[in-house]
């Protein structure tokens, strides 16, 4: 592979990750272990988690710290994933770091009889470039399950947190609640820096999962307590936690008080201050999570792509919009059940658009999309690119709402 197919493989298509741990420690080991130097704060879970990182990212920022992320999947380019204090790595960089790494694959993949995923080159560039950088923590995001995950290649952390479990992904991680909780709770350490690990208050089953685990691995859970609701300010709440009164919740969405309480008991658990907790969660930044991107009309995009994902998007448009007429444009996977959330959202307010995500294998067609819903009694419209499903959609004059895939938001 040449250096400009490597790159193309490495920056192309976002594959599914490929779960097992031998080829990313195999490959860490040529690279001098990079990742046994970092704090890691390692956050797991099926929705919530780039939130619960955001929020967590910002407080330890407004604390003062020097702070590296690691995210998944990207919006718009590969640079997204890898910040330190929200700058993303440069191309110079990433180029070179996919150039050190390209030197040993071939090697590597030798060795293992096996191919290196996209996923593993891009958390072995992020342990390198995060190594360089003599940070104080890093928020590190599991990109699917925890266990087999290649981010859990990290032996040590100083704490794991656990967002929302919901069934998704049932062919990698099983499918029942209690199979992708064990799964996902392979993330806690023994060897934990701040001796607690955080899980949102959620399912009991999960809850006790990640619960036994915990005390198996010798740490201490925590579980967030309720926080008051103050009200709103147009989408974002004010809330009142821990003692804490008028916390205002930088990014919108009712569901964002739960990631945030989450992300409170991290910062608590870390000893960050008041101050620190109460600018980091109004200057917290999250794109395509119940984000404005649009007036006259009023245009949200929201990358829920799950029924528990729909399920809070829901909640979040009655409790900002109740009762108001919407125009839906939704988009999605071709290997995702649909049906449900499209349900979920059509309650006698919506009319829908459908469209294609652009330049994605996996993406389900506009018109293949609309044949199918309309077969499950939802009938709509459809347009071949988001550009055009947005322009007839705004052109109704409701409120208008992009859904169904994060893949979708790089075609904004």
């Amino acid at each position: 592979m040449n250096n400009s197919q490597f790159a193309n493989y490495a920056n192309g298509f976002q594959a599914v990750p490929r779960l097992g741990l031998e080829r990313i420690t195999y490959l860490m080991n040529l690279l001098g272990n990079p990742q046994d130097s970092l704090r890691c704060i390692h956050v797991a879970g099926t929705n919530g988690k780039g939130s619960v990182c955001a929020f967590t990212e910002s407080m330890l920022l407004a604390a003062g710290y020097k702070v590296g992320k690691y995210i998944s999947p990207n919006l718009v380019r590969v640079n997204e994933r890898i910040t330190v204090c929200r700058e993303e790595i440069s191309d110079g960089d990433l180029n070179a770091l996919l150039a050190r790494i390209e030197k040993i694959v071939p090697d590597a993949e030798k060795a293992l009889g096996d191919k290196i995923s996209q996923f593993e080159i891009w958390t072995a560039a992020a342990f390198c470039y995060f190594a360089e950088k003599n940070l104080d923590y890093v928020v590190l995001e599991t990109g699917l399950g925890g266990e087999f995950d290649a981010t859990n290649v990290i032996s040590r952390n100083v704490m794991s947190v656990f967002t929302q479990i919901d069934i998704d992904h049932v062919e990698y991680l099983g499918d029942t609640i209690e199979k992708i909780a064990t799964t996902k709770s392979k993330t806690i350490k023994a060897d934990c820096e701040s001796g607690v690990t955080i899980v949102s208050a959620q399912d009991e089953t999960a809850i006790r999962v990640i619960g036994e685990e915990a005390e198996r691995q010798g740490t201490r859970l925590i579980i967030p307590e309720q926080a008051v609701c103050e009200g709103t300010e147009e989408i974002y709440e004010i809330i009142s936690y821990g003692g804490m009164k008028h916390l205002r919740l930088g990014l919108g969405g009712i569901y964002q008080i739960q990631n945030a309480c989450t992300a409170i008991e991290c910062a608590r658990a870390l000893g960050l201050s008041e101050d620190a907790i109460r600018r980091g969660l109004a200057e917290a930044k999250n794109p395509a999570r119940f984000e404005m991107i649009g007036t006259e009309p009023v245009t949200l995009y929201d990358g829920g792509h799950n029924p528990n994902g729909v399920r809070s998007l829901k909640a979040s448009l009655d409790r900002y919009y109740p009762n108001v007429k919407r125009t839906v444009v939704f988009a999605c996977m071709a290997d995702k059940d649909f049906m449900p959330s499209l349900d979920m959202l059509n309650d006698g307010y919506s009319s829908f658009v459908f469209t294609t995500v652009q330049d994605n294998p996996r993406a389900m067609g506009a018109q293949a999309l609309c044949k199918k819903a309309a077969e499950g009694g939802i009938v709509g419209e459809w347009a071949p690119n988001l550009r055009e499903a947005l322009a007839l959609a705004r052109s109704k004059g409701n409120l208008t709402l992009a859904c169904g895939s994060l893949y979708l938001y790089k075609d904004l």
